[in-house]
């Protein structure tokens, strides 16, 4: 469904990239858009990896379309995208947030197509996906589909931006739409902030004008329709030359051509007059400022906000790149390894942002302790004196080469991402890079050119900073115009101390990173695997005993110089309480944090872990390149042994642990009742509730005393998936085994039960939890009968055959709400389904049946399409995986649902197959129209309460049915 996403993103800093081959420039495409492209019936040369199999054909219509075309005949899906650059910086000063509502009404029918669900209709039946987001400066359009279909869905496509008619009938439901949007995130803390930030913003900028529109800005006003408005907007600003498309699909590139000339050549040419430069971002007597902002979450963070002109046009060069680099560094001597040492910190991120046709913002984001929010003063000191280290004696050309170095690798040795993702992220590239760089330009670094780095550094100075601090104890004087978020203004920044020196010596500069990986051959299997291209290539177990049990497999695929370790360390002491489970989280938090200091130039480098706790123990992770993996794992597992931290970290955590999980209860309000829905079915598993009480009294000689004895009776399962030898893992196995396997006592671990919902209900089931939100939600939870495959199998293809029509009948037609979809609420191998609604105006009561009408009225139609929807389902669970990184994890993933054989895909396939329409329907009136075998979750009221099994709380709920279990 398309959720129309308008984000002002914080980034962290960017990749590290560079190409393999820089190649002869060619004109840069004009990224302000006043420029036409010239036609050319001459593909231009794009650059691509040696690694890269697809082909690629970069070209210009004769309306001035850019165009790249990407032929991938072992695609899973086909996939486009176009990317036109006009964006919420382009609305009308009396018209704020049309160009979002003009992305909603695109999607509502074409003089070709007029039906209004037909193209998402299209899309759904035949395995695919589809959306769009509105940004500062572009508006970006996407789909995916079954391969077989892409001709088809580009001719749908194509008429968005050809005839679209913008159907009067329409706008009412689509303007409630946009404001219902609006109405969701009042209480987002990022949407929140950038409302403060427009405030302050100079006026004339287009920044500073609200992007998303609600009732108000988007009101039919006297002789001034927003319909008019619109079309005129659409007719100004909607024209191919502005336009960006990217096609992928297994056709060849003379076919894929074909397609696009076919439906794209007759998008209008018009005559587009843009604002070349916009005024400053802020105004002269504005910076240097201080803001606070009170959140709606727990949240502490200080962001220091420097303006700077756009940096697109350095993309080869990338200072702000290395810049985010060197300050955002979390190894030893770094600035966030002192603030933790202080008890200020926890986290630092940095890059650019806001960006716009102009300018953007360098940002650099701390996130604070409690203490850290005392010590803000000492704070600015501190990331002043790193700035002026850095501009003194940081910017050296061995650090340039490290950056130049990883991003190579990373440029040659990339993974696939999903064909949506990759044409909706070259379609925004076209506007931004040469033809030759599209694929290559997030990798480019030039030649190390200090005075780039140097002027770019000029503009971090004191005199250009907004500074902000956003925490709880933030004393509000006023309140923002749109989202009411309280903040305060002082038109000064503190002043900057001299640091002792001392202090000066404990910041320093990054190191030579140690991780870059030196072996990079992908290793051959055997000699006997390599005769029998027919070798089963699914995991073996190489090792197994009472306590561990391993797997591995050689990938034979991917041919990459990476591999995946995957380990679950199994604790019965973790798993038989919920106290148990909240201390092995703080165990993980504190783990991770140790550690950061030692495995950040290995996250750096390729090589990532994670390790996090699961409520039975423990997952780690490893993943990227194979030849340092080992010396990471080591020191990895032995500070899981040794489980030494110091008091003043534990405390610091374990409240960061508890202000994490309070937060939860502040996310989306959809959101806040669907993370419910899991530990009300599994047992053990618990809820953030319960987690909090759990670790809320626990102090340090308790968890001393957890962490002592958490590993005795452990078992291990374990999977080493990629550029490994047999010997080479079953080596690391043993390591594993003798570091962190030892006390045995017999106890085991305590099943896990899944609870089931009985068949024989007198009434529906109703949870309620109340929020401090004033959207109302629903959503019903429909349980699979069990875990078989045909059971799941049904459960599916009716999830994909009922999706469109109810998001068009509750979304469009009886515009309940914003948010309206239907999740997959799998748990283990039992395949169930969640409704949702959330829902601005509409009673719960009403909601419910709205709901209930929707299933009843479905039931004879719901065979319509069958066969497509089957045949789609099929191709969709045949995908194979698309990386090295997807396919152990879908081998993990059997692995730990105990699908050993791994086939359970294979029969699900083999189950939709023999799904028939007789099937399906007893399915669903089985199913999905046992009214009584259902739970309704709600977030507030519901009338005729006595109609409904109440849930009192969880916990109740889960004893109610572990009793019907039993009897």
């Amino acid at each position: 469904m398309p959720i129309c996403c308008y984000n002002i993103k914080k980034s962290a800093w960017l990749a590290l990239l560079l190409a393999l081959v820089m190649g002869v420039t060619c004109p840069a495409l004009n990224a302000q858009g006043n420029d036409s492209p010239k036609a050319t019936n001459t593909p231009l040369t794009v650059v691509k990896s040696e690694n890269d199999q697809r082909d690629y054909r970069y070209l210009i219509l004769d309306n001035q379309l850019r165009v790249l075309l990407i032929s991938d005949p072992a695609a899973e899906k086909a996939a486009a995208s176009l990317d036109i650059q006009v964006g919420a910086n382009q609305n009308p000063a009396d018209r704020l947030g049309l160009a979002h509502f003009l992305e909603h009404m695109l999607f509502l029918g074409t003089e070709k197509y007029p039906r209004a669900g037909e193209y998402q209709e299209f899309i759904s039946q035949h395995g695919g996906r589809y959306n769009a987001f509105t940004a500062a400066e572009n508006t970006n359009y996407f789909f995916e589909i079954d391969k077989e279909k892409l001709a088809p869905a580009l001719d749908r496509f194509a008429q968005f931006f050809v005839a679209p008619l913008f159907s009067a009938e329409y706008v009412e439901r689509e303007r409630n739409a946009v404001h219902s949007e609006y109405v969701a995130k009042l209480k987002d803390d990022s949407r929140r902030e950038w409302d403060v930030y427009r405030e302050l913003f100079n006026p004339a900028h287009p920044g500073a004008k609200f992007s998303v529109g609600n009732l108000v800005t988007l009101a039919d006003r006297e002789n001034q329709l927003v319909r008019d408005d619109m079309i005129q907007f659409y007719e100004r600003y909607y024209s191919s030359h502005l336009m960006s498309l990217v096609v992928l699909g297994t056709e060849s590139l003379n076919a894929l051509e074909s397609m696009v000339r076919d439906g794209f050549s007759a998008i209008e040419k018009r005559d587009v007059d843009f604002v070349g430069n916009y005024p400053p971002l802020f105004d002269a007597s504005t910076l240097p400022a201080s803001l606070e902002i009170k959140p709606e979450k727990e949240l502490r963070q200080l962001s220091f906000n420097f303006p700077i002109p756009s940096p697109d046009p350095l993309y080869r060069q990338k200072p702000y790149v290395y810049i985010a680099h060197m300050l955002g560094h979390e190894g030893r001597g770094s600035l966030l390894s002192l603030l933790k040492r202080l008890g200020w910190a926890e986290g630092i991120s940095a890059g650019t942002t806001l960006h716009s046709r102009s300018d953007a913002v360098f940002q650099l984001t701390i996130q604070l302790t409690p203490q850290g929010v005392r010590a803000r003063d000492q704070i600015v000191s501190l990331v002043f004196h790193s700035i002026e280290q850095l501009k003194s004696r940081g910017v050296s050309s061995w650090r340039y080469a490290e950056l130049q170095q990883l991003a190579g690798l990373d440029f040659h040795f990339q993974e696939k991402q999903t064909p949506m993702e990759t044409v909706s992220a070259f379609a925004q590239k076209m506007s931004k890079y040469e033809p030759r760089d599209i694929l290559r330009g997030d990798f480019m670094y030039a030649d190390f050119d200090s005075n780039v780095i140097e002027k770019s550094l000029s503009f971090l100075n004191s005199n250009n900073l907004l500074l902000v601090l956003s925490a709880p104890e933030v004393q509000a004087y006023r309140v923002s115009r749109l989202y009411a978020a309280p903040f305060t203004l002082r038109m000064q920044i503190p002043e900057i101390l001299e640091l002792k020196p001392t202090v000066q010596q404990e910041l320093f500069l990054p190191e030579k990173n140690l991780f870059i990986p030196k072996r990079l051959s992908v290793k051959a299997g055997s000699m006997l695997e390599q005769r029998d291209a027919e070798v089963d290539s699914r995991p073996k177990i190489i090792y197994l005993n009472d306590h561990m049990r391993t797997w591995f497999a050689q990938d034979r695929k991917f041919k990459q110089p990476r591999a995946q370790i995957n380990l679950r360390i199994k604790s019965p002491l973790v798993a038989t309480s919920a106290e148990g489970a909240a201390l092995a989280e703080l165990f993980a938090a504190l783990a991770m944090d140790q550690l950061n200091e030692f495995a950040y130039p290995a996250s750096l480098a390729g090589i990532d872990y994670t390790l996090t706790a699961n409520g039975r123990g423990y997952d780690l992770s490893i993943f990227g390149y194979s030849g340092r993996q080992g010396m990471l794992m080591n020191k990895l597992i032995s500070a899981i042994n040794l489980g030494r931290f110091k008091e003043d970290r534990f405390v610091l955590l374990k409240e960061n642990l508890l202000r994490n999980w309070r937060n939860k209860n502040k996310d989306l309000p959809y959101q806040v009742i669907a993370q419910q829905v899991p530990a009300m079915h599994l047992e053990p598993l618990w809820s953030t509730q319960e987690l909090i009480d759990g670790l809320q009294d626990k102090n340090f000689a308790q968890f001393n005393q957890f962490v002592s004895r958490q590993l005795i009776d452990a078992k291990i399962d374990a999977l080493f998936y990629g550029n490994y030898f047999r010997a080479e893992a079953l080596k690391l196995a043993v390591l594993v085994e003798h570091e962190l396997l030892g006390r045995r006592t017999g106890r085991e671990l305590p099943p896990m039960v899944q609870l089931m919902l009985p068949n024989d209900s007198t009434k529906p089931w109703l949870y309620t939890q109340t929020l401090g939100h004033s959207d109302r939600i629903v959503e019903l939870f429909v349980q699979g009968p069990s875990a078989s495959a045909e059971d799941a199998a049904h459960m599916m293809l009716i999830r994909q055959l009922l999706q469109p029509a109810f998001y068009h009948q509750l979304r469009t037609e009886k515009q309940l709400g914003y948010i309206v979809g239907i999740l997959s609420a799998s748990s283990l191998n039992l395949e169930n389904s969640l409704f949702v609604v959330q829902s601005p105006g509409a009673s719960e009561t009403n909601i419910i049946a709205h709901i209930d009408s929707f299933l009843d009225e479905q039931a004879g139609v719901l065979a319509d399409n069958f066969t497509l929807n089957q045949q789609s389902l099929i191709k969709k669970l045949q995908e194979p995986a698309r990386s090295l990184k997807e396919q152990s994890e879908r081998y993990w993933t059997s692995i730990i649902t105990n699908d050993e054989t791994f086939a359970r895909r294979e029969a699900l396939v083999a189950a939709v197959a023999k799904i028939t329409p007789e099937s399906l329907t007893q399915f669903y009136d089985r199913v999905f129209l046992n009214k009584n075998r259902r739970l309704w979750l709600t977030s507030g009221g519901v009338e005729e309460r006595d109609k409904f099994e109440e849930v009192q709380s969880l916990a109740a709920y889960r004893k109610a049915l572990q009793r019907m279990l039993v009897e």
